[in-house]
């Protein structure tokens, strides 16, 4: 996550505090029965070996071992609770690094109810990092970890989600323009679709893309691999929806607010219970703003069947069985038996359809094939 584009919302100062009282918030929005889903404590250990450094700066400062700097967790804005810190260590003094910290076992909003269903949000946070890195897209993940803190009574060693906040980046929509525009940037994002697709990730919106300053390098001074960073994946792996439900009404840039009739609500919300399809996860928000800038540079948008087949083709077969093997080393975080069932039975759906485009490319590459490139979902209210 941006630190830039974050503040650019907020506009918020930083005031010193190290206190259980800085987790109010998240301890209101925890579900206490997320725990009877997930096990978290494989994934205390779950993050990337080069996060190492970090994770262990920032455990001996949530310890008192190291001066912590926050934001005052009331003026955070947003649907989830979130606590902004900047941690100090010996190397990083007086600049610090800043982390978000947002609940592991977040509350299901009620907003949200059509198409999340499962309180697995801090597993799936991290089963996409690791799914990422699996897939040779490790560097267009945001980096994030989790660790226990003392949230209080009855929350002495609660596991929170601590995301490492990247400093330079920005809204791709905002950050990213037509020179600064290259072939693998288009790649990547077509990826990070696919990958969404994988997932079930309805939340691509344009402030879950960042893109890096083009001459950005790594903690070890290299060269990131990618320019796009992918955010916030909490809310995927639900596999309830295709998409996120038909509004009631929609704005006519002419016409203003229109009505949309329930019998088409009704349908299209019917489809969205039993069927998904890969092209939405390449047309989202996000996508559809690197595309536009993909047009500003002459290159094609990232939906386009020449140019997401292609991916496909060369990239998926590549990183196929790492991805599925590393998947199946996640579901071990998983307590319910109904609940690992439905998550492998959505995700294999969608390996298989990956697969069949990756040997059949130039079938579905003819015209009228979108409707191929549906899958069937399984859905299971709890």
């Amino acid at each position: 996550m941006s630190l830039q584009a974050f503040q650019k919302r907020l506009g918020i100062p930083l005031a010193k505090s190290t206190t259980p009282e800085d987790f109010s918030a998240i301890r209101k929005e925890t579900d206490t029965t997320g725990a009877d889903a997930v096990d978290h404590t494989p994934d205390l250990k779950a993050h990337p070996p080069g996060l190492g450094t970090r994770v262990e700066e920032y455990r001996k400062a949530i310890a008192h071992a190291s001066p912590l700097m926050r934001v005052t967790p009331s003026k955070l804005q947003g649907q989830t609770a979130k606590v902004l810190y900047k941690v100090h260590s010996a190397t990083n003094l007086p600049v610090g690094k800043t982390v978000l910290v947002k609940p592991y076992h977040e509350k299901l909003h009620h907003k949200a109810k059509y198409w999340q269903n499962h309180p697995i949000q801090g597993w799936a946070e991290m089963t996409n990092q690791s799914l990422y890195h699996s897939a040779g897209l490790g560097q267009a993940h945001q980096d994030v970890h989790v660790s226990e803190h003392d949230m209080g009574p009855g929350f002495e060693k609660h596991p929170a989600l601590v995301i490492h906040m990247e400093p330079g980046t920005d809204y791709v929509h905002e950050g990213l323009h037509p020179f600064d525009y290259t072939p693998k940037i288009g790649s990547d994002a077509a990826k990070i679709g696919i990958m969404d697709f994988l997932t079930n990730n309805l939340d691509r919106h344009r402030h879950n893309l960042l893109v890096r300053p083009h001459d950005s390098v790594d903690m070890h001074g290299v060269p990131h691999s990618s320019k796009l960073v992918a955010i916030d994946h909490s809310r995927s792996f639900q596999y309830h929806a295709a998409h996120k439900g038909i509004p009631s009404h929609v704005d006519d840039m002419f016409l203003g607010p229109m009505t949309v009739p329930e019998d088409i609500r009704s349908t299209k919300n019917a489809e969205g219970k039993s069927v998904d399809n890969l092209l939405p996860y390449l047309q989202s928000d996000a996508m559809g703003a690197v595309s536009g800038i993909a047009m500003g540079a002459g290159q094609p948008n990232i939906d386009h069947p020449k140019h997401f087949l292609a991916v496909i083709e060369q990239w998926w077969p590549a990183v196929r069985d790492r991805v599925l093997s590393t998947f199946g080393d996640r579901l071990r975080g998983i307590k319910e038996p109904r609940m690992k069932e439905h998550l492998m039975s959505n995700f294999m759906a969608r390996v298989e359809k990956l697969d069949d485009i990756a040997a059949r490319a130039d079938w579905y590459g003819t015209e009228g094939k979108v409707k191929d490139l549906d899958v069937p979902l399984k859905v299971w209210d709890r």
